[in-house]
């Protein structure tokens, strides 16, 4: 773990409400459930490859396929990465928006929902 997880006592969580520190998990293999549940919080697990192709193949090694980021200087590796990855929104250096119901497009798989189609609004957004 490279950030949060466990409360320390110099930084109390506030008494009331619902509240989960931001935390960042380094050296995330694919055998780890952190890889394979989808998670809603403010988890980020990190998982190194070595290679495009490799990265492609990680993202896609999934149940779920809401949305995914790339961050490039290279817009044609961005364009070769929204080609391959099966999610159904792809960011380009900015984080996912994650899913709206109003969007006329969702997640693949197991992600979002099965209503994609939302009738002449959601053509004309």
């Amino acid at each position: 773990m490279i950030a949060g997880g466990a409360g320390d006592e110099e930084q109390a969580l506030p008494a009331h409400g619902c509240f989960v520190r931001p935390t960042v998990l380094a050296d995330v293999t694919p055998a780890m459930d952190i890889w394979r549940d989808e998670v809603f919080g403010p988890v980020l697990a990190l998982r190194a490859v070595d290679s495009f192709d490799e990265a492609v193949e990680a993202v896609n090694d999934s149940a779920f396929g809401l949305a995914a980021a790339v961050f490039t200087k290279d817009p044609g590796a961005a364009h070769r990465f929204a080609d391959r990855a099966e999610c159904g929104q792809i960011a380009v250096n900015l984080t996912t928006p994650g899913w709206d119901v109003h969007h006329p497009f969702g997640g693949f798989r197991d992600s979002g929902s099965p209503f994609k189609e939302q009738g002449t609004e959601a053509l004309r957004f």
